[in-house]
């Protein structure tokens, strides 16, 4: 593909240098060939003022004819032919067919000769003659010339085209060893760039950003399915254990019972991962959109305290509301959901006798929710991730209470579909301050 490119580039380049060099060699010639006429015209006109000078009437319609002295610097002596002015001859240079006298002064082109007519204060016709055979040869060296120097030039600038062409197009070589090196499995593979300020430097760095995306998202796809086969084999393991435990000898009918639900347990947690993850991939895809009605955001956020506020109590979290009217425009159950996770998060990662604080005020055309606990904290270098999916700042203690990584990435989704941001905040040990904007 490079080569074929380079080829066209360079045909389209040499047709444009050809027809340069022919639009010069054409002009050089025709300007060539006006100067020969014009040098032509100007030895006519001389030898015919020459000779009407002397030319003398001898009465009776005769006249007297003294032959000017030849002119040392002229190349060539032109023929010349004289008449009267009834068109009878009077003198020519050298025999040749019969030749009516002019009727109007100036020089023209008749046949293979130049001509020049005069006519003298007599009435005589002075008429002088150069043959164009000299002026042509002249005007055909000049163009052997200027097309002998134009294909020189075409030659030298189509092989510096092709050098010129080669390492302007280099990059491109680069770009496709790259893909194809990406598609070989080698995704750290990048275009070399040596100078950005050229347009394919430009598409070299912009191809680089798209591939560092690119990576970043096949790696996010790994992690994804990596975390989300390990969510789902702990209750799997542990569904298998209590059942080949229940099969393994006759049981009294409470051990049995306490497997089941051991089992029940097990399933509801895959169920609850499950359920988040299509809810994540139905966001992202767009399925899952969702009633658009107004919501009076303050009243969700009260209905979603008063259903957390015992697990809170259980935990012994205060939870402290102040909220303003505020209406938002989407779906009611959606909106609930990102809430509750966000606010169960600040309960579950939070200390005994700790608080939540949350917050509702309109600022401008945007409803702003913040979430404020006085938790555990997340460290500055795992801020960028806590709204992926299955992240856990700290694993151990995040399966202690229970959460599967999937509350903040579906908040975000939801978020996002009804054209908010959500933004966390945190201080390891001191807690942690999740802001969702909403448009009003």
């Amino acid at each position: 593909m490079r080569e074929s490119l380079r080829a066209r580039l360079l045909l389209w380049y040499g047709g444009i240098i050809t027809l340069v060099v022919a639009l010069f060699a054409g002009v050089a010639c025709y300007l060539g060939w006006r100067a020969e006429i014009a040098d032509l015209d100007r030895t006519l006109r001389s030898r015919a003022v020459a000779l009407a000078g002397a030319l003398a009437p001898a009465g009776a319609g005769t006249f007297d004819l003294a032959l000017p002295m030849r002119d040392e610097h002229a190349a060539v002596l032109p023929d010349h032919i004289l008449w009267t002015s009834r068109g009878e001859l009077i003198d020519r240079s050298s025999p040749g067919p019969d030749v009516q006298p002019p009727s109007v002064e100036g020089a023209r082109t008749r046949g293979d000769v130049r001509e020049y007519a005069l006519r003298t204060q007599s009435g005589a016709w002075v008429v002088t003659i150069l043959p164009l055979a000299d002026a042509r040869s002249e005007v055909w060296a000049l163009a052997a010339t200027v097309g002998g120097a134009g294909l020189a030039a075409i030659a030298l600038a189509v092989a510096g085209g092709w050098w010129w062409v080669g390492r302007a197009l280099a990059p491109v070589a680069r770009i496709s060893s790259t893909a194809r090196a990406m598609s070989e499995g080698d995704f750290a593979a990048r275009v070399p760039v040596d100078r950005v300020e050229t347009e394919l430097g430009q598409l070299a760095r912009a191809l680089n950003d798209a591939f560092d995306r690119l990576h970043a998202s096949l790696e996010r796809q790994r992690r994804f399915a990596a975390d989300a086969s390990h969510e789902l084999r702990t209750p799997l393991t542990t569904i298998s254990t209590e059942v080949q435990w229940a099969l393994g000898r006759e049981r009294p009918a409470a051990e049995y019972r306490g497997s089941l639900e051991i089992c029940g347990r097990g399933i509801e947690r895959m169920r609850a991962v499950v359920e988040r993850l299509l809810t994540l991939a139905r966001l992202d895809d767009g399925t899952q959109g969702g009633r658009t009605v107004p919501v009076r955001l303050d009243h969700l956020v009260a209905g979603v305290v008063a259903d957390l506020r015992p697990l809170a109590v259980s935990r012994d979290i205060a939870i402290h509301v102040e909220a303003e009217p505020v209406d938002v425009a989407g779906d009611p159950d959606q909106l609930a959901e990102a809430l509750t996770n966000v606010i169960v998060n600040g309960i579950q990662y939070n200390q005994p006798g700790g608080r939540v604080s949350i917050a509702v005020q309109r600022v401008g055309a945007t409803a702003r929710l913040v979430v404020e606990d006085t938790g555990l904290g997340i460290e500055a270098d795992h801020l960028a991730r806590v709204f992926e999916p299955f992240f856990r700042a700290d694993q151990a203690r995040s399966r202690d209470r229970g959460g599967a990584g999937l509350g903040l990435a579906v908040s975000r989704a939801v978020i996002v579909r009804h054209g908010g941001t959500i933004d966390c905040a945190s201080t390891a040990g001191q807690g942690t301050t999740v802001t969702v904007a909403l448009p009003c």
